[in-house]
């Protein structure tokens, strides 16, 4: 039993509502309730890893792979390419955390530097 739905249930033991009142409460929680498994059911699920890296203003690369090829790739890159990344402040636990969580789309890495940009979103 939810934390609110226990709440609602003392209110009406100490005699703070009536029945009518807890049952309008309870009513209100069971909406709000499908209205959330609803937008959960509806996320967009990430199919695709964009990769775009532009130095001085000018595209160099504009990919999509799919997101399965995509986590075997980091899962598999040799370990001086990810301590180069580490050292550009590139978490690939990170990236792969936000592939895991099937819910996550949008941008998980944004980097600006000096006309350089490189950017890695979830679409």
């Amino acid at each position: 039993m939810s934390e609110e739905r226990l709440q609602i249930l003392k209110m009406l033991e100490k005699g703070t509502i009536d029945a009518e009142e807890a049952n309008e409460l309870l009513d209100t929680l069971k909406e709000r309730d499908k209205i959330f498994e609803k937008v959960d059911s509806n996320k967009k699920k990430p199919k695709f890893i964009k990769i775009l890296v532009e130095e001085n203003g000018e595209e160099k690369v504009n990919i999509s792979i799919p997101i399965l090829l995509a986590k075997t790739a980091l899962k598999i890159m040799p370990k001086k390419a990810k301590d180069q990344m580490e050292e550009k402040n590139i978490n690939l636990d990170s990236i792969l955390n936000a592939i895991d969580d099937e819910g996550s789309t949008g941008k998980i890495v944004d980097i600006n530097d000096n006309g350089d940009h490189v950017s890695i979103s979830l679409q």
